[in-house]
Parts: C-alpha cells; structure tokens; sequence
C-alpha cells in the first residue's frame, strides 16, 4: 500500500490543482509539462487541439485525426520499470469528445501479417483520415517508461496511439526511450514531449493527409538543458538515435508550436552526452 500511496499522491495531486485553478480562473499548471505545455504560435495556421490530462501524460487531440499532436510526460526514477509482460490492449479514452475519437475498424483481418484474435492489440485502427496497421501502432509515451507505478495502463488508450512506423518504433525511437529511462534513474526526473511533424519540413514527403506524419519529434530536457530529436518515418531500425539530432528552434518551426512557452531562460544545449550521444 505505501507503493502505491505513493505516486498516488504524487500523480493525483495534478487533479486537485486543476479543480482549484478552474474555480478562481487562474492559470491552470500541468506537472507533466516542465515550463508550460506546448501552445499554437500566434502566427501559425496550425488548430488548437482538445487537451486532455490523465495521471502519467498531457495530450493535445487533432479534431480531424484522433491522434496526438503532442504529448508530454515527465520520467521519475521511481516510475521506470520492466513492461514485456504488461497487456497491451486499446481502449478508447473517456476524456476526448466522441466527435473526435480514434475509432475500431473491423474490416478484414487479411490486412495483418499474421492472424490474431478479435481483442488483441494488434489489428487495424481507422482514424478520420487514416488506417493503422498493427504494425505501426505505436506509443508516444512508453510503457517502460511508467512500467512501475500503478497507472501503466492508461498508456493503451487511444489518445496515446501515434502512426509509428515499424522500423521507426523499434529502433531509433526505441533506443533513445531507453537512453531516458536511464538518464531519469541517474538524474531523478526528466522531462520530455514528442509529437508528429507533417509535410516535407524534416525532410519527409508531402501526404496530403493529417493522419500520416513525415516525422516525429522528442525533445528530452531538465530544468536546466535539452536535446532535441526528429526521425523521419521512413528511417531504419539500424540508424543510431544521436544521429537525429536537431534543435528546439526548427521543431517549433516545423510543427507551427510554442514549446516551453513559459520558460525564463535559453535550455543550455548540453544532454546529448547525458544521453550517451558522443560527439
């Protein structure tokens, strides 16, 4: 029960915060998001998404695809842990308006690799603008990265599925989610926020579609510094993670957010070491 209790109060505090900002009107603070949650710049052309808050991450839901256009959570050394033997299975999630809910296709499984039952994870997904094979259904936010609280679950609602290119998943992005991990179990507490980047600013394709991201982006940061990621989605499992390296600068440019909006001071470029990245 002391495990438990725990992050309980640690988490849960989040809520009674919000349920005393919204009665005084005052700016509501999201512990996931270190110096603000993510914002739509002034100029941008870019919607504002519904945000959602559960106990391990904050959301903003593209209204046309279901998906996320961001998600930050913050690692603590306490709430890393083994997931290989966690379910994973989808729900949808309560917090977003049906009107723009990821939605169960059930057409034909002859679309899989392989056969799997009815309630599984792995079968087909169709968004509003696209379908997710189970191959690339992937996390935003890991399981391993909360594999030891008592929340883990939340990580299979849909809010938290992105179009996560197989060879991507596994690879580069899984790595570098490892590297976080490690770096949150040395450091105590490590912040990050990922999301999809669309059209041909990282160098992907034009899709034409919300649904298909040409990119992805992470950002790991402390108070104090950052790194900045982005992968392509086309990019193969071999590739090492530090090779993606870029800068919160061009991500904000890419994707037409604010990030950080609340910041006082320029985050010192200086994880990448942090993070196993030598050069």
């Amino acid at each position: 029960m002391k495990y438990i209790s725990k992050f309980s109060i640690r988490w849960a505090s989040l809520f009674s915060l919000l349920v005393a900002a919204t009665a005084s009107a005052q700016t509501v603070h999201i512990s996931h998001c270190m110096a603000g949650c993510p914002v739509v710049a002034s100029d941008s052309t870019v919607d504002d998404g519904e945000i959602i808050v559960r106990q391990l991450f904050a959301a903003s839901i593209n209204a046309e695809s279901g998906l996320a256009d961001w998600q930050a959570y913050r690692v603590l050394a306490g709430s890393v842990g083994v997931a290989s033997l966690l379910p994973r299975v989808w729900f949808e999630d309560s917090l977003v308006s049906q009107a723009v809910q990821v939605t169960d296709d059930l057409d034909s499984l002859s679309q899989l690799v392989y056969s799997v039952s009815s309630d599984a994870e792995e079968r087909t997904y169709q968004t509003s603008e696209i379908t997710l094979l189970s191959e690339d259904q992937g996390r935003l936010v890991p399981m391993s990265s909360f594999a030891g609280t008592p929340y883990w679950s939340e990580l299979n609602y849909l809010s938290n599925m992105a179009a996560l290119p197989f060879e991507l998943r596994v690879g580069s992005w899984s790595r570098l989610d490892q590297a976080i991990n490690a770096l949150a179990d040395k450091l105590g507490e490590i912040y990050v926020v990922s999301g999809p980047i669309y059209g041909d600013e990282a160098g992907g394709q034009e899709t034409g579609s919300v649904a298909q991201p040409s990119a992805y982006f992470k950002i790991v940061s402390t108070r104090e510094s950052l790194s900045a990621f982005v992968f392509a989605s086309d990019l193969q499992q071999h590739v090492n993670f530090c090779h993606q390296a870029s800068t919160l600068i061009s991500i904000e440019a890419a994707t037409g957010l604010t990030l950080f909006p609340h910041r006082e001071h320029d985050f010192a470029d200086t994880l990448h070491a942090q993070l196993t990245c030598k050069y």
